[in-house]
């Protein structure tokens, strides 16, 4: 383990859309180092190690692991990529801070959660909408009995149609719910404190196809916990253009004695310019000079707990729990509503 005198050194592997805002974090924070940079757009690798020029740059995160000099890896990848760099970074030793999902199939996943148990290493799973302040003071109502038991969640989160269409045509290999279903999944399970036990779900194609891409339009599942508490959860990425945000998100949780409501589209910032209207308050990113937001807080609680042998907030046992319930989920829907047993 490294000495928390001493910053963490932290390669990333991975420097698209979750890489680049990664590198914004560990450069900001006094207890991490960025130490190497992996990258296989050379053009992209050169232009981000102009941020870090200290680091060393590699096209191939094989490389990186070899680094004697790197103490913890980002994996910020594809998701169809992350199984075998994920793997090669436990088995090398390293501190492992993966963007999720943990992997795409179930075997994968236990994989990856054996090599991070056998690592003994600090491994994340890199779930931030856990520090968005909202579903934190939730949390904190619901240990403290506040609303009493959660019983029944309904949760959405879309996208605009030009987040798979422009900016990440690679998500036609994933699925809705592995890509941001996994948010409102985590964050259900985290606050019911159970574990799932049935899937039901269905999906409907029709506008990404006749567009020439091959994913579905949106899905909706019915998830069910021991002990019986519901997750109703839905998600789309055809949202169009013209939506005021990039992401429509809102969290409805019943419980014994009370309500949450977490709705992201009651903005405390809206933007009209003569060419669109904005509307999205603002959670992450630079603030007067500084970083600042929940995925920066995520960053930092990883570089906290790799440095003073701490475990996360979110563990690869999490990672595997959750990775179970997506598999179930597109399974059903690929099976047009099968019930799946978990």
């Amino acid at each position: 383990m490294s000495d928390s005198a001493e910053p963490l050194r932290v390669g990333l592997i991975g420097l698209g859309w979750h890489g680049a805002s990664h590198l914004s974090h560990f450069t900001a924070y006094p207890r991490a180092r960025v130490a190497a940079l992996c990258d296989l757009d050379a053009e992209r690798l050169a232009e981000h190690h102009k941020r870090a020029p200290d680091a060393q740059a590699f096209a191939d995160y094989r490389g990186l692991l070899a680094c004697e000099d790197v103490d913890a890896v980002v994996i910020a990848l594809p998701d169809p990529l992350h199984a075998e760099p994920a793997l090669a970074a436990c088995q090398a030793g390293k501190h492992v801070l993966l963007e999720k999902p943990m992997a795409l199939t179930v075997a994968d996943a236990e994989a990856i959660a054996s090599a991070a148990g056998q690592a003994g290493r600090c491994f994340m799973l890199n779930l931030s909408n856990r520090w968005m302040l909202p579903f934190v003071r939730g949390r904190e109502l619901v240990d403290s009995g506040g609303v009493g038991e959660v019983r029944y969640v309904f949760a959405r989160l879309a996208n605009r149609i030009d987040v798979l269409t422009e900016h990440l045509p690679w998500l036609q290999q994933s699925h809705l719910a592995h890509w941001i279903g996994i948010h409102r999944l985590d964050i259900a399970r985290w606050w019911i404190g159970r574990e799932a036990v049935r899937v039901r779900a269905v999906e409907r194609r029709g506008v990404l196809d006749a567009m020439g891409y091959d994913a579905a339009d949106f899905y909706q599942a019915t998830v069910e916990f021991d002990g019986g508490a519901v997750l109703s959860l839905e998600g789309s990425w055809i949202l169009p253009r013209t939506f005021p945000s990039m992401v429509d998100s809102r969290f409805y949780a019943v419980c014994t004695r009370g309500l949450i409501d977490v709705d992201r589209m009651r903005s405390e910032l809206a933007v009209a310019t003569a060419d669109d209207f904005q509307m999205a308050t603002p959670t992450a990113g630079s603030a007067l000079g500084q970083q600042t937001g929940f995925t920066y807080s995520a960053a930092c609680h990883f570089v906290d707990c790799a440095l003073d042998g701490r475990e996360p907030l979110v563990t690869a046992r999490d990672g595997l729990a959750l990775a179970r319930i997506l598999c179930a989920i597109v399974r059903s829907c690929q099976e047009d509503g099968a019930v799946i047993d978990l």
